[in-house]
C-alpha cells in the first residue's frame, strides 16, 4: 500500500476515529460517581502525599515545589499509561479485526487521545495550586501547548512500535512493566535533576520524557522560553519516533492474522 493509499484510508476511517474515541470516553467513566473531577482530583492529592513526603529534602532547593511535582507526574503518568496500553490494543481487539476489516491502529490511537484528553483535564490543578500558592502568572504559559503536543507525537510513537510488537512477544508487556518502573525514578520528577553528579547528567537529559516536563515547567513556572537546542531536540525526538512508529506499524499490520 503506498503512502497516498495509507493516508486515504486514514481519513476515509477518520469519523471511525472520532466515534471510538467518545464510546471510549464514556466508556471509561461509565457509573464513575465523580467521572472526570477524578482527573483533577487524583494529581491534586498525589501531589499533596508527595509534597508531604518529600518537601523536606527539596522544598528549599525547588520553588513551587507542589507544582514541580505535579506537572511533571501527570506527563510521565500519561507515556507510560498510555504505552503500555498500547502493547496489548491489538491482539486484545484480535476477535473484532477477524469480524472487520479495519486498520488495527484505530484502536492505538483511540487510545493514546483519550489519554490525552486526561492529560489536559490533569494540568488544571496546576493552576489551582499556582492561584493557592501564589505563583505569578506570565505570558509564557502560552507556550504550554507546544511541549504537550511534542509529547503527544512522541508518545504516539513509542505507542504504535509497541503495539505492532505487542502481537509478537506477549512477555512484552512484562518487560516494559519494569522499564516504565525505572524511568520513574530515571526522570527528575520529584527531584531535581542537580542532585545527580554532573558527569551523569547528560544522560537524564537525553530522556526525552524529562525534556518535555522541562519544557513545561519552563514555561509555566520559570518564565523561561525554552532555547533552540532544546526546541531543535525535543521536536526531533517528538518527529522521528512518529514516523519510527508509523513505519514499523505499517511493515508489521500484514502478519498480524498470523498471530490473532
Amino acid at each position: 500500500m503506498t503512502k497516498a493509499k495509507y493516508l486515504n484510508e486514514f481519513m476515509d476511517y477518520l469519523p471511525f476515529l472520532k466515534e471510538l474515541i467518545k464510546q471510549d470516553f464514556k466508556i471509561k467513566y461509565y457509573k464513575s460517581f465523580l467521572g472526570v473531577l477524578w482527573t483533577i482530583l487524583n494529581p491534586l492529592l498525589m501531589a499533596l502525599v508527595m509534597t508531604l513526603i518529600f518537601s523536606t529534602a527539596f522544598k528549599r532547593d525547588i520553588e513551587y515545589y507542589p507544582i514541580y511535582n505535579i506537572s511533571g507526574r501527570v506527563m510521565l503518568a500519561f507515556f507510560t499509561g498510555s504505552t503500555r496500553q498500547a502493547i496489548s490494543t491489538v491482539y486484545g481487539n484480535a476477535s473484532v479485526f477477524r469480524k472487520f476489516k479495519l486498520p488495527q491502529y484505530m484502536y492505538c490511537l483511540s487510545d493514546v487521545s483519550i489519554s490525552f484528553i486526561t492529560l489536559l483535564f490533569s494540568e488544571i490543578p496546576m493552576f489551582v495550586l499556582a492561584l493557592i500558592l501564589g505563583m505569578p502568572f506570565h505570558i509564557t504559559i502560552l507556550l504550554m501547548p507546544l511541549p504537550l503536543i511534542l509529547l503527544l507525537m512522541f508518545t504516539t510513537g513509542c505507542s504504535l512500535m509497541l503495539a505492532s510488537y505487542g502481537v509478537f512477544f506477549r512477555d512484552l508487556k512484562h518487560l516494559y512493566g519494569i522499564f516504565t518502573y525505572m524511568l520513574g525514578f530515571l526522570t527528575p520528577i520529584f527531584y531535581p535533576i542537580e542532585i545527580i553528579p554532573i558527569e551523569y547528567r547528560f544522560l537524564f537529559e537525553l530522556n526525552p520524557i524529562y525534556i518535555y516536563v522541562k519544557m513545561i515547567r519552563d514555561v509555566f513556572i520559570y518564565n523561561t522560553i525554552p532555547t533552540e537546542k532544546t526546541l531543535i531536540i525535543a521536536t526531533s525526538f517528538a518527529v522521528l519516533t512518529l514516523m519510527l512508529g508509523i513505519f514499523v506499524f505499517k511493515d508489521k499490520r500484514n502478519k498480524f492474522y498470523n498471530y490473532l
